[in-house]
């Protein structure tokens, strides 16, 4: 009986735990589509370095470090949330 309440005990923080971490993790991806420099896709981001032939290399690079964080913030739910 002890051993049970133990796991329904792991078990609540667990559940609490992911609440949070996916709840940061939303919060993050929509803040990733406002403010002066929008975070594109990867077609975008191509399309985009493609017709710039070199000009506008720092909203490039601002355009590929946002690119990267929503990418760490996408492989974060991934593990994070089972895939069914």
């Amino acid at each position: 009986m002890q051993q049970y309440h133990f796991l329904k005990i792991v078990t609540q923080v667990k559940i609490k735990y992911m609440e949070k971490v996916m709840e940061f993790v939303d919060g993050r991806m929509n803040e990733l589509t406002r403010g002066i420099v929008a975070t594109p896709d990867l077609t975008y981001l191509e399309a985009f370095a493609k017709a710039n032939h070199g000009s506008n290399d720092y909203l490039l690079m601002q355009m590929a470090i946002q690119y990267g964080y929503k990418m760490a913030m996408e492989d974060i739910t991934e593990i994070v949330v089972p895939q069914q």
